[in-house]
């Protein structure tokens, strides 16, 4: 249960880092000349370096080194960074094309393409509770989003598609760094992936050719985007994932746009309908619900055991660390399995 409690909050955590990323980026924006390509270069780039800072001081320079220590982290690494990159980009073209409202409801959806994946390749069946929640979390983020002004959707431009291209790419950068985590840390990971879709992002825009201005607001902005809204959103949204199955995490995301509203409201005066109160109810009562206790609630844990819905074989293998030889009874697809039976 303890788990449970722990990847919820730091999924709902990391949607609320995301929240206020867009407040200080809206006055980036408006009042310091500011683009959204160029500054989502300087945001991957400058949040890499500041978090592969930060485990060089606490853990020392060579624990910054260690996804280079293997081909594979190497790959799953510069994997995730592209993967991160393609996410900001698809999200600006979908809000380029249609409109930010339909932009939010269509990467809301991004947990079905979890939930799919789960049960085709690890064989696990989903529960009511998800469904369930991941409707909450699209009405909810609808009615905030759009303030009960549905009118101003579009589903059927090229908007929505790359809406639905950024839900599946946050999908699956939600899933694909489960393993490399495990190896090399979440640090790294993240810090390494921000710096990798950074650079590439600077092979198609300057970002140190804009025309802004400088000042000490606009730079404490900048940090807040770059520590809070990137650095420790993507930090507790992948350390949530040891803690709960990825489609959780991925549906608590809906706490993004609610935080943003929240502090529109409180630091730029905006207004607050109760459309957006209903929608803020729905996301609220989402994180309650998934935090209950529940008879289902061992199957939304990380470490789940699939061992009754799959086959079932004898593995042997020698201990690294005493060279006897091990024989062990492990399902063949269950990470609760693979990680915990040495």
């Amino acid at each position: 249960m303890l788990k449970i409690l722990k990847g919820v909050f730091l999924a709902a955590f990391a949607g609320c880092c995301w929240g206020s990323m867009a407040v200080a980026a809206q006055y980036l924006f408006t009042n310091c000349g500011f683009e959204a390509r160029h500054l989502t270069t300087l945001r991957l780039i400058g949040a890499g370096v500041l978090l592969l800072a930060l485990q060089a001081a606490f853990g020392g320079f060579q624990s910054i080194l260690k996804p280079f220590k293997e081909k594979r982290n190497i790959r799953d690494v510069l994997i995730y960074g592209v993967g991160v990159l393609l996410i900001q980009y698809t999200f600006f073209l979908a809000i380029e094309q249609s409109n930010a409202g339909t932009a939010a409801i269509m990467v809301g959806v991004g947990p079905l393409f979890i939930i799919g994946y789960l049960a085709i390749c690890k064989h696990r069946k989903p529960v009511p509770k998800e469904f369930f929640c991941l409707f909450l979390a699209i009405t909810g983020v609808s009615l905030v989003v759009t303030k009960g002004n549905f009118e101003s959707l579009d589903f059927v431009s090229t908007g929505a598609f790359w809406g639905l291209l950024s839900s599946a790419f946050g999908a699956f950068c939600t899933v694909q760094p489960k393993n490399v985590i495990s190896r090399v840390g979440v640090s790294n990971v993240v810090g390494w992936g921000m710096v990798v879709g950074g650079s590439i992002a600077c092979l198609f825009t300057n970002p140190f050719a804009m025309a802004v201005h400088w000042t000490l607001p606009s730079v404490l902005c900048y940090f807040q985007i770059i520590a809070f809204g990137t650095v420790a959103a993507f930090w507790c949204y992948l350390k949530s994932t040891e803690y709960v199955i990825p489609s959780i995490t991925a549906i608590l995301g809906s706490f993004e746009p609610l935080s943003a509203v929240a502090l529109s409201v409180i630091i730029l005066g905006a207004t607050f309908n109760s459309y957006e109160l209903l929608g803020a109810t729905a996301i609220l009562a989402n994180m309650l619900i998934l935090a209950w206790p529940s008879k289902d609630a061992e199957s939304l844990t990380a470490n789940w055991c699939c061992i009754k819905h799959t086959t079932i074989r004898n593995i042997c293998k020698t201990c690294s660390t005493c060279a006897h030889r091990i024989v062990s009874l492990r399902c063949t697809s269950c990470r609760w399995c693979t990680t915990q039976q040495r």
